[in-house]
């Protein structure tokens, strides 16, 4: 049985419409997954310092005044929100003010900087970059000091390497004057 004319055509009509309907479904269905799949990524994200102990901060920061207590973690966040995705192989970034305020002196900068390139260098990461800078504890060395550990995640620099490289470091901050400054290791 063959079928001609009118309904043959209405029939490819409906099949096209149920085609439509169909990847018009596909799509909502993909795009709901995305958002889902975005919202877990974005819930995923830790804040700073969520990794670490409170007994643990507590226990670092215990000696010092209130003021220092409130004003730690929130002012490191900036500086190392600061310091992520950024090339430290660059002038630019070197001659940053933003980042530069958080040092006593030019001279402390400069040796930060320098020992931060060489290590994030030796550990492999593309450019210089850091892409994620993650707490991973706090303790307190000396009165107002504290060693901060904390793990820098970057692109792999080296050849066939597509996951990401890390370097684990520790950085000094100290409590003087009224305000928190990051010390310099040495070089």
């Amino acid at each position: 049985m063959t079928v001609s004319g009118a309904g043959a055509r209405s029939r490819l009509r409906g099949s096209g419409a149920g085609r439509r309907r169909l990847d018009r479904a596909r799509l909502c269905a993909a795009v709901l997954g995305l958002v889902a799949l975005a919202g877990c990524a974005a819930g995923g994200a830790q804040s700073w310092g969520a990794g670490v102990p409170r007994d643990e901060v507590d226990l670092a920061l215990a000696g010092l005044p209130v003021e220092a207590q409130k004003a730690f973690l929130p002012l490191s966040e900036v500086f190392y929100a600061r310091i992520a995705s950024r090339r430290f192989n660059s002038r630019a970034t070197f001659e940053d003010p933003s980042v530069r305020q958080f040092f006593p002196s030019v001279a402390a900068y400069s040796d930060y900087y320098a020992s931060l390139v060489d290590v994030l260098d030796r550990g492999n990461i593309r450019n210089n970059e850091p892409r994620r800078i993650e707490l991973l504890g706090l303790s307190s060395t000396a009165d107002g000091v504290l060693a901060v550990s904390l793990r820098f995640v970057g692109r792999n620099d080296l050849p066939l390497r597509w996951w990401n490289a890390s370097v684990v470091r520790t950085d000094e901050w100290q409590w003087r004057a009224g305000r928190w400054w990051v010390v310099p290791g040495k070089v």
